[in-house]
């Protein structure tokens, strides 16, 4: 079975590729709402035909419904182009995701620190807490399963939880410097009382859309 990492930065490729040909044979006018309706109607096809692994048919899903619902707002082929950009950042050579290591994310929780956040690592949380930070951003990790998630080289081998509260944009953007994408499970209610949850997985490689850095 593919991965949804491989799969859905194939999906994007092969569709702003489709466009360029159709746009390069004079059959699609290179415009705003041109471009929006050849994307919408890519994604329909592809879907009816089955084209990719079913790991991405529920992103497809979602994109054939906001392109029904916005038409040319749904900004498929931006949403393509960002997707494209940012997953490319993270690949190898051979297409899969390049490891994650800890002095990756030691340097992001220092960048953290140097922000003002409340970086707390020395508990484990096992059950449903209740974190106070007095409105200063805070991030948590698990200490147990910090421990857990990395192998004696450092090397990043299981999806590791971020409990956040704060501003997700900016924590965002500071792990994509790092080279890590993080995954959003909740943006809210997690098992740390007003905390959002993210997870960063081994290589990059999630079960679902990264959250996007800005450009």
């Amino acid at each position: 079975m593919a991965s949804f990492y491989q799969e859905i930065y194939k999906v994007v490729t092969e569709g702003l590729s489709t466009l360029s040909e159709s746009q390069a044979a004079g059959k699609t006018p290179r415009n705003p709402v041109s471009e929006a309706h050849f994307m919408n109607l890519w994604v329909t096809k592809v879907i009816k035909q089955q084209a990719y692994d079913h790991c991405v048919a529920k992103t497809l899903i979602a994109w054939q419904k906001q392109a029904r619902s916005m038409g040319k707002n749904a900004q498929l082929k931006q949403l393509f182009e960002h997707i494209q950009s940012t997953l490319s950042a993270t690949r190898n050579e051979e297409g899969c995701g390049k490891l994650v290591a800890k002095p990756q994310i030691d340097t992001l929780f220092e960048q953290l620190e140097d922000e003002d956040w409340l970086l707390t690592t020395e508990y484990e949380i096992n059950r449903k807490v209740t974190h106070h930070t007095d409105g200063q951003a805070s991030l948590i990790v698990c200490s147990a399963k910090a421990k857990e998630a990395f192998s004696e080289q450092g090397e990043l081998i299981k999806p590791l939880s971020f409990f956040v509260r704060g501003d997700a944009k900016a924590l965002v953007n500071m792990a994509f410097g790092q080279g890590l994408l993080l995954y959003k499970v909740t943006d809210y209610k997690s098992i740390v009382k007003y905390h959002g949850e993210y997870v960063v997985y081994p290589g990059n490689a999630g079960t679902h859309l990264p959250e996007l850095p800005v450009q």
